[in-house]
């Protein structure tokens, strides 16, 4: 019992400290490259990605200053917000800190990867750099607009980075790439509403309009639901991963419909999709 309760404490912990978000943002850049370049991916882009994530939830979570902090964080993950606000200070140093490192790896990578890092932090500021307000609404506040973005930002940033490893990406689109890509946004976007569904009390007291608030818990997981079947659908027309996109897509909805009565829908959302990924590049490769 003691094992079972000190593993749920770092599970859940390590959602706190946004190792999970990162590995995920990880998980949906494997993805990204494996259907669309039917390849691996190397050491400096894996860097890269989880430093970009890492940052953003972190620069979300503590904002610029601590006046800017978010009411309803406090009220959606109490333990979280209480981490949060007590050590903000030597966050914002390893916010920084990411911030440069990933200027530097990206530039490694290629040069335009190198100022990704602060526009994404600029995107962070703007889309919610300051506390929850009913009579101010932010951008992350307006109807449906936190899951979409959420999931538009991950394929941003994958797509980025696929570009600057290989130039040429854009010279062989197809319809094929079209669905894979829009498949791969559904699946984000789904995940997305997952965890909306948790902030569901907070967001409807500070008046953020997320799908959860708009629609009910119940048709936001119906949604979230309907967006990964749809993804799932849509990445199997990929003929470069043919097989691991069935057996992705087939794991990512038989584990959502395990999900319904789930309290705590955000950490499974952020751990379930870098295994699922890396299993069946695997089974598929060997």
């Amino acid at each position: 019992m003691n094992f079972l309760r000190v593993t749920n404490l770092l599970y859940r912990f390590f959602g706190y400290i946004a190792v999970w978000p990162a590995m995920y943002a990880l998980g949906v850049f494997i993805l990204g490259t494996w259907l669309v370049l039917g390849t691996g991916v190397n050491s400096d882009s894996t860097v890269y990605i989880l430093l970009c994530a890492h940052n953003c939830y972190l620069l979300d979570r503590v904002k610029v200053t601590d006046r800017r902090q978010d009411p309803a964080d406090a009220l959606a993950l109490p333990i979280r917000a209480f981490l949060f606000s007590r050590f903000s200070k030597p966050v914002r140093w390893i916010v920084g800190f990411e911030l440069l490192a990933s200027t530097l790896v990206g530039w490694r990578i290629h040069p335009l990867l190198a100022v990704i890092p602060l526009i994404s932090c600029i995107v962070v500021h703007l889309y919610a750099g300051r506390g929850a307000s009913p009579e101010s609404p932010r951008l992350k506040d307006l109807p449906a607009i936190k899951a979409f973005m959420t999931a538009s930002g991950h394929l941003a940033l994958t797509f980025a980075v696929l570009w600057a490893n290989q130039h040429d990406l854009l010279d062989h689109a197809s319809w094929n790439m079209a669905a894979t890509i829009f498949g791969l946004w559904f699946i984000v976007s789904g995940d997305a509403v997952l965890c909306d569904i948790d902030d569901h009390n907070a967001d409807n007291r500070y008046s953020t309009k997320s799908l959860s608030v708009m629609l009910g818990t119940r048709s936001a997981w119906f949604t979230a639901l309907g967006l990964i079947a749809l993804g799932s659908f849509l990445i199997v027309f990929n003929p470069v991963a043919f097989s691991a996109s069935i057996g992705i897509g087939a794991t990512l909805v038989v584990t959502t419909l395990a999900t319904q009565k789930n309290p705590n829908h955000r950490d499974f959302v952020d751990v379930r999709l870098l295994p699922i990924v890396l299993i069946w590049i695997w089974a598929v490769s060997s």
